[in-house]
């Protein structure tokens, strides 16, 4: 299985600092404070029974609930790109496409934390 760079940029308006937290069932990379416009990014290897899955929770001030989201899901994600690039906004998490500028899939967030059963 090919490496795949996962990166999460900061987008959120008014340039308030989000707070995420990453994490699989094997896997945690710990709480990061992300500035507007800045980053985090992580390497991985999916598995080869395709059972990986990352995701993170992230809140921001102002915010009274904590968001979730898949970030790489090798049922969904495998092959597509060898680079995700997530864009957190205010209502929804966007997923780059670097070959279609402007061309963003967008996601609402969750509420609950995904099951790593």
């Amino acid at each position: 299985q090919l490496i795949t760079i996962v990166v999460i940029v900061n987008h959120i308006e008014h340039g308030i600092p989000v707070t995420v937290h990453y994490k699989s069932k094997k896997d945690d990379l710990g709480v990061h404070v992300l500035p507007l416009g800045q980053g985090y990014s992580f390497k991985l290897r999916p598995n080869l029974v395709e059972t990986t899955l990352f995701f993170c929770s992230f809140t921001w001030t102002g915010q009274h609930q904590i968001y979730w989201f898949n970030n790489f899901d090798d049922k969904t994600d495998v092959g597509k790109s060898t680079t995700s690039r997530w864009i957190i906004l205010e209502y929804s998490m966007c997923l780059q496409d670097p070959k279609n500028p402007g061309k963003d899939i967008c996601y609402n967030y969750g509420d609950k934390e995904p099951s790593i059963v």
